[in-house]
């Protein structure tokens, strides 16, 4: 991926969507500590995350619920 990580971007991304860092964390398989330390510029994601980071941008509202559904029901 030619994209770069920017720590506003996945806090906006996180806002739009409705979600809480725990919910973000689950769906890029991360924990809400991670997100939060993203967010704030303190640390920066592996690069096991980006697809998942990057991913965040093509998803709606609906989208995100539903995969998180799925994950918390397995």
């Amino acid at each position: 991926e030619g994209t770069r990580f920017s720590a506003k971007s996945i806090a906006s991304q996180r806002r739009r969507l409705g979600l809480s860092a725990a919910e973000c964390g689950l769906l890029v398989g991360a924990s809400a500590q991670s997100i939060y330390n993203w967010e704030e510029g303190k640390a920066r994601p592996r690069a096991q995350h980006m697809p998942a980071i990057y991913a965040l941008r093509t998803l709606g509202r609906r989208q995100a619920n539903e995969i998180l559904e799925a994950r918390k029901a397995a």
